[in-house]
């Protein structure tokens, strides 16, 4: 009678387990849509790393409906997602982290508790498909601090905040961006659980080879070494008087101007000019001399430009 209790216990528990096992995975789905204008994207895939791992766990294909579905991903167990083109050269736009972001940093990671629906990723348009007078490219390699290529890194290349085209190193750590055209650029790459790297190039009709990064190892997912995009961020306070703060990130060595402008557009003062090092700046502007009334604020960084509105009120 015991050996029977006991097989029926231990079947039991072999049930109960495989009963937790399979509930410990889940789906996730939703739809890819471009950031810009929110229409679908019919073609590419979706792939979904464990976001304490960084391993590849599953990739589906995205439908011509714009929908996607991972059906089975582990639960309680953080992950990231990234929409991808399916052809590179073809591309109208860049590797994605969901929601909106190129760089994994700043990618907000999924924890499924249950199936998930409506996880939508909204992926970064490229400029870069085409249709240019001349056409170029750029080419290089990556090497971690050890000399060893870096496979998998994503390097986009960037004028302001837009995407002109992006590449992906192979085994050897080389990557090609195609179809650029002529200008200046700053080239960032990406990759999960590594630092961010970024370079100003400038590409005419003849190409660049060996622009090349050194890229090193995250020491912790949270942490981000310094930025990498150009921002100008809103003032704060607005309205203001007599002073606010204005806040910018600069991801590359850089020519840098900031000046205020009255709505005239004549210029009432100069906070910034000269060559600044990468990292977040803040700047004190007070406007104790000027009358109540609109202002702009205008930031220009390599081939980065951005205006914002501030309001003083005496």
């Amino acid at each position: 009678m015991k050996s029977y209790l006991k097989l029926f216990v231990a079947v039991f528990f072999i049930l109960a387990a495989v009963r937790v096992t399979k509930a410990d995975y889940f789906s996730i789905s939703g739809k890819v849509r471009y950031s810009d204008n929110n229409e679908i994207v019919t073609t590419g895939f979706v792939k979904c790393y464990n976001a304490t791992t960084f391993e590849l766990e599953s990739v589906v294909l995205i439908e011509p409906t714009g929908d996607y579905i991972l059906p089975f991903v582990r639960g309680w167990e953080p992950h990231d997602l990234i929409g991808l083109p399916e052809l590179e050269p073809e591309t109208d736009f860049v590797p994605t982290f969901y929601p909106d972001k190129t760089n994994p940093a700043q990618a907000t990671a999924i924890t499924p508790a249950g199936n998930m629906t409506g996880v939508d990723i909204y992926v970064q348009r490229s400029q870069g498909s085409g249709g240019y007078p001349i056409t170029t490219y750029v080419s290089g390699l990556i090497l971690d601090n050890n000399n060893h290529p870096v496979k998998d890194a994503i390097v986009y290349a960037q004028i302001g905040n837009d995407y002109y085209g992006y590449g992906i190193t192979d085994a050897k750590g080389q990557y090609r961006i195609n179809n650029l055209p002529e200008g200046d650029f700053i080239l960032i790459a990406h990759k999960l659980a590594n630092q961010s790297v970024s370079k100003p190039v400038s590409l005419n009709e003849n190409g660049l080879t060996g622009v090349n990064f050194v890229m090193n190892k995250r020491t912790s997912n949270n942490i981000v070494t310094g930025p990498t995009e150009f921002k100008l961020t809103q003032n704060f306070p607005n309205p203001f008087n007599p002073a606010t703060t204005i806040k910018y990130n600069v991801p590359v060595n850089s020519q840098v101007s900031l000046k205020v402008y009255n709505t005239t557009g004549q210029l009432v003062s100069t906070l910034v000019e000269g060559t600044q090092e990468p990292g977040s700046y803040e700047i004190s502007f007070n406007a104790s001399d000027l009358s109540s009334g609109v202002y702009y604020y205008r930031l220009n960084a390599g081939s980065y430009t951005d205006t914002k509105k501030m309001t003083l009120i005496k």
